[in-house]
């Protein structure tokens, strides 16, 4: 693994006050620790550290070039990001590393290949592992663990007992299972299907719905013209029952001086 060389300084100031001028003028703040080693408070050049954030070499052995250090080597520790912009850096944390001592590390994880289950099976790989610990000299860093995975059939599985890494030691447990290919389960289908049929049903329901209140207004007006003609039947009934009963009294009574 190549050693990546930053710019940095030390740190003359304290507080957030300090700290918010330092990045405005384009420094990040830092600390520069290790083993019965004295913690150093730095700043690192922003935009050389975005360049190394770009090119993805964040697990590169870094060179701090500090002044009054014979050999200031680290790893990166940890890195803390602006919550709303993720390219903004607030700090770093490096820590010290010994070239003659080994060190444990987290390695990323490159599954390469195309595996025989996926292409000709019609299974579905599974990564279970993204990344593996590994002891070994800081000069025998790997920047990854390729891991080839194109002879898997359905059910064959790749651990950690079936891999190893040059001048490293893997920390991880040997039945840690790094990538399975699996058959596509049906069952991932079936809601798929419902979600489409509650889609489609719904769907109609909405359009019954809309049909239906569409079709209220008419069917409001064809009940008030049916009620109208009722009243005007029972009207013609009423008046043609009154007529007659004053056909039937003006019979019944004699006309006078008859």
């Amino acid at each position: 693994m190549d050693i990546v060389k930053l710019t940095t300084r030390a740190r003359t100031g304290a507080g957030k006050s300090y700290t918010h001028k330092a990045r405005v003028q384009g420094w990040i703040p830092a600390v520069y620790y290790g083993r019965n080693r004295v913690a150093k408070s730095i700043e690192v050049d922003a935009l050389n550290f975005s360049q190394l954030v770009r090119n993805r070499k964040t697990r590169n052995l870094v060179d701090l070039s500090l002044e009054n250090e014979k050999e200031a080597i680290a790893i990166i520790k940890e890195i803390q990001r602006d919550v709303l912009d993720e390219k903004k850096f607030l700090h770093i944390d490096f820590q010290h590393v010994d070239m003659n001592e080994k060190i444990t590390v987290k390695v990323p994880v490159d599954l390469i290949g195309t595996a025989i289950g996926v292409k000709e099976q019609a299974g579905v790989l599974g990564r279970l592992a993204k990344f593996l610990n590994l002891e070994c000299l800081p000069v025998n860093i790997p920047e990854k663990i390729s891991v080839d995975v194109s002879n898997l059939k359905i059910g064959d599985s790749i651990h950690v007992r079936d891999i190893s890494v040059p001048n490293a030691v893997i920390k991880d447990s040997p039945d840690e299972v790094i990538a399975v290919v699996t058959f596509a389960s049906i069952e991932e289908e079936k809601p798929k299907e419902a979600e489409a049929a509650a889609t489609e049903g719904a769907e109609g329901a909405a359009a019954g719905a809309e049909g239906a209140a569409a079709g209220a207004p008419g069917a409001a007006g064809a009940a008030g013209d049916a009620k109208k003609d009722a009243g005007a039947a029972k009207g013609a009934k009423d008046g043609k029952d009154a007529k007659g009963a004053k056909d039937a009294k003006g019979a019944k009574e004699p006309k006078k001086g008859a």
